[in-house]
């Protein structure tokens, strides 16, 4: 490990290794540290063999590939592809980078401002502090340690158990099984995939509440469909979409979410899972979907009996119960406390997906978490006066300042990339980074518990905060904010 380095990066998944790449890239001396012995992140220890992307080709692509006899990645990409992805970003600028089996133990920010990162190598203990200009972490937000559940009775169970993540299920003969899939979200969705195309007799997938999957063509369509100026798709193209996946419940036989009913389109903390398989398997009545919670494992060993009194059979079951949130930022600097764009501080930024809320795919101000925003004692002279100011520069435009919607649907890609190139600008332009943390004021947005509703809101906050100082220079008359 170096003494002295111009950033560190934590994390060496797809989000880490690409912020590493940028800087890189852009001339900064650059390391890139992690615990785990390999790169790759959540997709190499977490994900299955069998593990795709849940959304279309185009929104992870992180990789362009142009040229005679060259593809992209195959649509829902699979784990291998997103690996290849990983290790081609990594192989770009990133050669005598990267650092594993180390583990960050805290970050502290000297009186200069640059950082000193404090690590320990988890093979051998030995400790080490790095002095850094900056920090990036890139670690996930909504997957940390994950939820060990259990019933009574289990030790009577005849069948197999396992947790649907990590390859836990790497050697497993599904063939002719009936499983029992615990969970809604989208690794419970994976996991009936991978059992009905191995050859199981049946799957149920079992939730406390109805989880939401749609055919890949729902998705894509997401993407295909023309964006208007404010990056919004057409509505009635989106209704007649709705429609069709409402019939693609009913022609399978399965109960549709509950949460439709309540105008929603995915439940609370849950994504949209994508699978052509969960439909045509409901068809030939090879899945089912059901609601309710697990009391205990019947004595005969061969299923289990719900709450509610009733029973499901089964000889195998699948838990995919969800992940605890990776509260290790906050506890490697001690701050709770970050902007929209990324900053906790001068020269370090956090970069992960946000909780799932009705602000993912929009609820028409349902299911979205409430925010507490802090205008001080901003005033509209200020603020409309700033606007007249930004009107005058050559790059200022309208649509700037006007709400727009998510080009990047559901998938992460987009964000990855532009957020780390956003970083790697910030890191480069020491000036400009100061003046936007400064006149940003206050971090409002919680480092842990993001939820995505909440993001245009303090995005919002944050603009109204920087055009009001703008205005507020000029109304003083100094012009320098």
């Amino acid at each position: 490990l170096p003494d002295t380095v111009d950033s560190v990066v934590v994390g060496a998944g797809i989000a880490g290794v690409y912020q590493a790449n940028t800087l890189a890239e852009a001339g900064k001396s650059v390391i890139c540290l992690d615990k785990y012995h390999e790169i790759g992140g959540v997709w190499n220890f977490y994900g299955n063999d069998y593990s795709r992307v849940n959304t279309s080709e185009i929104g992870y692509r992180i990789v362009d590939r142009p040229g005679d006899g060259l593809r992209p990645n195959e649509d829902h990409s699979p784990r291998r592809e997103i690996m290849r992805d990983i290790y081609t970003v990594a192989s770009q600028h990133c050669k005598g980078c990267i650092r594993l089996n180390i583990e960050v133990l805290s970050v502290d920010r000297r009186q200069d401002g640059s950082y000193d990162v404090a690590t320990r190598n988890v093979r051998d203990g030995t400790q080490k502090t790095i002095h850094t200009g900056g920090v990036s972490f890139q670690v996930n937000r909504r997957i940390g340690r994950r939820r060990e559940v259990d019933w009574e009775d289990s030790h009577l169970f005849r069948g197999d158990i396992f947790y649907g993540y990590g390859n836990a299920m790497q050697k497993v003969a599904y063939w002719g099984k009936s499983v029992l899939v615990i969970g809604a979200g989208a690794f419970a969705f994976e996991n009936v995939r991978t059992a009905v195309e191995h050859g199981a007799r049946h799957v149920t997938l079992l939730g406390r509440r109805d989880g939401t999957t749609c055919p890949k063509w729902i998705d894509m369509l997401a993407f295909l469909r023309p964006l208007n100026e404010q990056l919004m798709t057409h509505k009635s193209g989106n209704m007649i979409s709705f429609e069709c996946w409402q019939n693609c419940y009913k022609d399978a036989g399965l109960r549709s979410p509950k949460c439709w009913d309540e105008g929603l389109l995915k439940p609370n903390n849950h994504t949209i899972s994508v699978s052509d398989v969960a439909f045509i398997a409901g068809y030939h009545c090879m899945f089912k979907l059901q609601v309710g919670e697990i009391r205990r494992f019947r004595p005969d060993g061969m299923g289990v009996e719900l709450i509610d009194g009733s029973t499901i059979d089964c000889n195998m079951v699948i838990k995919c119960t969800g992940f605890h949130l990776n509260d290790d930022v906050p506890k490697l600097t001690g701050m709770s406390k970050m902007q929209p764009y990324g900053l906790l501080d001068i020269n370090m930024n956090y970069q992960a997906e946000p909780l799932l809320d009705g602000g993912q795919f929009g609820g028409g101000g349902k299911d979205k978490t409430a925010v507490d925003l802090d205008y001080g004692d901003i005033t509209q002279e200020q603020y409309f006066k700033g606007l007249e100011v930004l009107r005058t520069l050559p790059f200022f435009k309208d649509k700037y300042v006007e709400p727009n919607g998510n080009p990047f649907g559901s998938g992460q890609g987009g964000p990855i990339v532009y957020l780390s190139n956003y970083f790697t600008y910030l890191m480069t332009h020491p000036e400009e980074q100061e003046a936007l943390f400064r006149l940003s004021g206050k971090p409002p947005q919680d480092v842990v518990k993001l939820w995505a509703s909440q993001i245009a809101e303090y995005q919002h906050l944050i603009m109204t905060r920087l055009i009001s100082a703008l205005g507020k220079a000029a109304l003083d008359g100094n012009g320098q904010p």
